[in-house]
C-alpha cells in the first residue's frame, strides 16, 4: 500500500449528510418506491389515494435529512394500519420491500 491513511472525523458528519449527493440518493430511493406504492393502491384503494402517494423530504431536529414516501390523505393512516371500518392493506409499507430487480 502507499502507506495513506484515513481517518474519520464525526464532526464533519452533518456537513456529509447535508450535502447535495446525499439528499440526492435519498430522494432517487424514495422515488424508486413510489410507482410501486402507486400501482399497489390503484389495485387496492383506488385512483385518488393513488395520486396522493408522494415523496417528503425534510431535515429531522439534529440535522439529518431524510426523503420518505408519503400518502397525503386524511384516511392514509386507516388503509397502511388498519382501523375499525378500514382493512389493513400496508401499502406504502409493502411497496418499500419490494424491490425490482
Amino acid at each position: 500500500m502507499s502507506g495513506i491513511r484515513f481517518e474519520f472525523d464525526p464532526a464533519c458528519l452533518p456537513e456529509v449528510m447535508a450535502s447535495a449527493p446525499v439528499r440526492s440518493a435519498l430522494r432517487a430511493q424514495a422515488e424508486e418506491i413510489v410507482p410501486r406504492a402507486r400501482a399497489l393502491a390503484r389495485a387496492e384503494v383506488g385512483e385518488e389515494f393513488a395520486d396522493s402517494i408522494t415523496v417528503s423530504e425534510e431535515i429531522r431536529p439534529r440535522g439529518r435529512p431524510t426523503a420518505k414516501v408519503v400518502a397525503d390523505r386524511a384516511d392514509a393512516e386507516a388503509h397502511e394500519y388498519g382501523d375499525s371500518s378500514t382493512a389493513r392493506r400496508r401499502v406504502l409499507g409493502r411497496a418499500a420491500r419490494t424491490r425490482d430487480n
